[in-house]
């Protein structure tokens, strides 16, 4: 009887925090600046800075990824960012005299049709262009041209992708 009852209750713990994370999920995107249609935010998820982060259309973000948007984020139409990625559009002064005393924002721009792999880093400034594919643990630190598929830390262009044919 003991076993029944720590079961029904597991059962409706779980269903309470799948509930929770639908709300939360639903409460984001409401106070993001904008998001377009079928916008997919995967909780749990963190994300700061929501009001000046603007989403296209077909957004997918998965779970346990990390947004700090205080600088400026957009994301274009058709991208998927995969799970434990850092996209941060702000960092510390490094020219003051304590590091966090200050803070700097240098927006970041996705284009559209980007695939960011799991654990992949955005660092502040950066500008991705269309159709570009990201790879697992790779740190973003400088402008990706489009049509192009990127890896490493730091980030190098590993080849072209072909032309997209309809």
């Amino acid at each position: 009887m003991k076993h029944f009852i720590k079961n029904i209750i597991y059962k409706l713990t779980d269903r309470v925090l799948f509930i929770h994370k639908v709300y939360a999920a639903k409460d984001v995107l409401k106070r993001l600046k904008y998001h377009g249609e079928n916008v997919s935010i995967n909780q749990p998820s963190f994300i700061s800075g929501s009001d000046s982060i603007t989403l296209g259309d077909n957004v997918v973000i998965n779970s346990f990824s990390h947004f700090w948007g205080e600088g400026g984020i957009t994301i274009g139409n058709n991208c998927m960012i995969a799970s434990h990625c850092a996209i941060t559009s702000v960092t510390h002064n490094t020219k003051a005299q304590l590091f966090n005393q200050e803070n700097i924002g240098k927006p970041i721009v996705i284009g559209d049709n980007v695939w960011i792999g799991a654990h992949a880093m955005i660092l502040p400034g950066v500008t991705i262009g269309n159709n570009v594919i990201i790879g697992a643990g790779t740190l973003v630190n400088k402008d990706l041209p489009s049509n192009a598929v990127y890896i490493g830390t730091p980030v190098k262009k590993l080849h072209d992708l072909d032309q997209f044919t309809s």
